[in-house]
């Protein structure tokens, strides 16, 4: 097994856009720096490809592509000494690299908060964006029944990924009411290519029940998720998933 031993001057830990614009910065001001993320190239979950998927992103590819003094090392975070600038990784091999820094910055995105509800810790309940991570990293979803459960445009952006991936989408449960969903549906038409999207992703949606005012209060399971108890307008149900 690999262990590797690497000093950065910069140290940076996620390679998603905060990471790439902080590596830019830190590098055209003449710094040494190096990126670790466990995906294969920069670009995080919201650029995962690694590749161009709009202006923004394709901008930013080209800044990043100009310097010569950054560097990205593929592996998981395992721990960190910051009185010591020791840093732990584990490599995606499944090698170790003891990293140590003079300078450390976190760039590691958003992590989803939990409201906690019976049952929420059933293996086989996972939030929107966990799942989203782990379906665009190979898990199989051919065929499992899934709800999908919240608040939020995420909701339908993981669905629609479900559907692609043939999951059997059951139902999205948008907590928000309906005024609320039609308040941010106006405020999208300031900004017509996010509108478009949402409508095409809509439209690829329609054969699943959106229920707005509606929410999973409970999980059940005999060691793992069996079903959902679901309410909405004072009405209560049970689905298998």
């Amino acid at each position: 097994m690999n262990h590797q031993k690497i000093h950065a001057p910069i140290l940076i830990a996620g390679a998603g856009p905060a990471g790439i614009a902080a590596a830019c910065a830190a590098a055209e001001s003449g710094a040494q720096v190096t990126m670790i993320d466990f995906g294969p190239s920069p670009g995080g979950q919201i650029w995962r490809s690694g590749k161009p998927v709009d202006k923004l992103s394709a901008s930013w590819f080209q800044r990043l592509s100009k310097q010569n003094d950054v560097a990205t090392v593929a592996a998981r975070i395992v721990s960190a000494e910051a009185p010591a600038r020791k840093l732990a990784a584990e490599s995606a091999d499944g090698g170790s690299i003891a990293f140590t820094y003079d300078r450390l910055i976190l760039a590691t995105g958003a992590r989803e908060l939990f409201l906690p509800f019976p049952g929420w810790t059933l293996p086989g309940v996972v939030g929107a964006g966990g799942l989203q991570a782990l379906v665009k990293s190979g898990l199989d979803v051919r065929g499992k029944r899934i709800a999908v459960a919240g608040s939020g445009p995420l909701l339908l952006a993981v669905a629609d990924l479900l559907r692609e991936r043939e999951a059997n989408v059951l139902f999205i449960a948008e907590q928000a009411d309906g005024s609320s969903v039609r308040r941010l549906g106006l405020k999208l038409t300031a900004m017509p290519n996010k509108l478009a999207k949402g409508l095409a992703i809509r439209a690829r949606l329609a054969s699943i029940p959106y229920l707005v005012g509606c929410w999973v209060e409970s999980c059940e399971g005999d060691g793992k998720l069996r079903r959902v108890s679901v309410q909405q307008k004072g009405r209560q149900w049970k689905v298998d998933c």
